[in-house]
């Protein structure tokens, strides 16, 4: 209401309650002229609608009015204001107590309904009472007008179907009956109607309730307009649909969890399930999934990293880079690159999938240290065998041996057959020398022709001789290759450490100078270093 407005009507209530005396006094000077124990017969019900109507200031202008009055007209000595009778005095003192108590009342009453008023009447929600019997809004609170654009009066006059919802027409129609009860609240959301024609979002949260004055059965509500609420929470919505395809659509597998102590997995996306195979059902926390997915314990301590972290156990805010063997459902293993972030309310976790490029690093390591077409350790794998049992011997006072093979006029059959066919005898070979050796014993290729072996365990030059022997006797015998047969014949000589040589370069050249002996002593025979170890 605008100011201008509120308070042109002060004035007018205030001017009628100061006509209120006057009024009284006409109509009893018209009964009666001379009435001095009813002196103030019929100014009570002036002063009462006068503090009514004009407030605490009108009623005191009306009292006060209301006693000049009636001592003037009514009381003895006749117009005048003195007063001598203590009768008179008794009288005009019981009415102004009366009086004051009235005012007070009406006061009273006057600043709990302008409290509730403004209570109702300046919120932004709507407030409203429902008559459960007779079906109709007894009350319904003007921000009604800034909710829906319908006056209060409107409202009232539409069915509670339109007013209200269907929902809650319903159940306030079993509330009638006594077929049911609402409990102490029902909340609904309803989109509604406004006069416009545009629509809106209340939130309607009522109770039911006796009035203790007419004992009637009532239904208190409250209307909230949520409109900016549906809207974003439909934003959030959509916001979490973009980005849950965003997360579902990277090649990264990611999980989130919920920080404190239960750590739960709320979300997994697509690549997560592809490439491990778990559902969200099957891993509800990083515990469990640390339980299922972890070989071995430098996996387990990374992967339990983040977990850690969101439970607080350890400080961080992110890791990063933490290299880690998953097992998946199907029983395949998947290496991963663990990266996590702490979030405001959870902890972030991706896994990028490095199989391919482990696996790749591993061809290539491999490749490095082995022959390509033996498949046989290389010179610089085998120099890092020979270093480890060399490692080994000094720490346990142990021995070992180094065998070199030559294979005799391997040039012959280049020439005559072609190098295809040299290829397939050095692969058959070099098959025949895994047969032949033992489980401990590491045979590798130099290159051309040449052999090595490492024969662990060697306890007495007996023990590599014995195995010398098998190998020159296994490569003795034919070969059949693409329908070709032939025959060829292998020269082998032996280092024993420390007797032969106390490193690596000395027993590499005892062995090798072993070798040469054999060939010139007529070839397909085994030699035995003679030189001893430097001093």
């Amino acid at each position: 209401m605008p100011a201008s407005e509120a308070f042109s009507r002060r004035h007018l209530a205030l001017a009628f309650a100061i006509l209120m005396p006057f009024m009284a006094l006409a109509l009893q000077l018209r009964l009666w002229t001379s009435i001095e124990p009813l002196a103030f017969m019929l100014f009570y019900p002036a002063l009462v609608v006068s503090s009514w109507i004009g407030g605490r200031s009108g009623g005191t202008i009306a009292l006060i009015l209301s006693i000049v009055l009636a001592d003037w007209f009514f009381m003895e000595p006749l117009q005048s204001l003195r007063v001598d009778n203590p009768t008179h005095i008794a009288r005009i003192v019981a009415f102004s107590l009366i009086g004051i108590l009235i005012i007070y009342a009406h006061h009273r009453f006057q600043l709990r309904t302008e409290r509730y008023q403004n209570t109702t009447e300046n919120i932004d929600d709507v407030v409203w009472v429902l008559d459960a019997e007779t079906q109709r809004l007894r009350y319904v609170s003007p921000s009604i007008v800034r909710q829906l654009g319908f006056a209060p009066a409107e409202i009232m006059a539409l069915p509670i179907e339109s007013a209200l919802t269907p929902t809650i027409a319903a159940q306030v129609r079993s509330l009638a009956v006594g077929d049911t009860a609402l409990g102490n609240s029902v909340t609904e959301e309803v989109r509604k109607t406004r006069k416009d024609g545009s629509t809106v979002w209340t939130e309607v949260v009522m109770t039911q309730a006796r009035n203790q004055r007419t004992g009637r059965q009532e239904v208190h509500g409250v209307s909230r307009n949520i409109t900016a609420r549906k809207y974003a929470e439909e934003q959030l919505k959509l916001s979490e649909q973009r980005m849950r395809k965003m997360l579902d659509n990277i090649p990264t597998a990611i999980a989130c969890c919920t920080l404190g102590s239960k750590a739960e997995i709320v979300f997994l996306n697509r690549q997560f399930v592809r490439i491990f195979g778990y559902s969200l059902d099957e891993i509800p926390d990083l515990g469990t999934w640390e339980q299922l997915s972890c070989p071995d314990e430098q996996s387990r301590r990374n992967l339990a990293l983040p977990w850690k972290m969101a439970v607080g156990t350890i400080p961080g805010e992110s890791a990063e880079g933490m290299e880690s063997r998953i097992l998946c459902k199907n029983g395949s293993m998947r290496d991963v690159l663990i990266n996590a972030d702490r979030l405001e309310d959870m902890m972030l976790v991706s896994f990028t999938d490095i199989t391919e490029r482990k696996q790749a690093e591993q061809r290539l390591r491999h490749m490095a240290q082995h022959d390509p077409l033996t498949d046989l350790p290389n010179r610089v794998l085998f120099d890092e065998h020979v270093g480890v049992a060399l490692a080994t011997a000094r720490r346990d006072g142990s021995r070992f041996g180094l065998m070199f093979i030559d294979l005799d006029h391997f040039k012959n059959v280049n020439d005559t057959m072609g190098h295809r066919i040299g290829d397939l005898l050095l692969l058959e070979v070099s098959q025949r020398l895994r047969q032949t050796v033992r489980e401990s014993d590491i045979p590798a290729r130099l290159g051309g022709d040449e052999f090595v072996v490492l024969l662990q365990h060697v306890h007495h030059a007996g023990d590599a001789l014995r195995v010398a022997e098998k190998i020159r006797t296994r490569l003795g015998e034919p070969f059949s290759i693409e329908n070709n047969t032939f025959s060829i014949s292998a020269s082998l000589g032996i280092a024993i450490y420390p007797d032969h040589g106390k490193d690596s370069i000395s027993l590499a050249r005892n062995a090798d100078t072993a070798m040469y002996h054999a060939k010139q002593s007529g070839r397909n025979a085994i030699a035995l270093s003679e030189s001893g170890a430097a001093a």
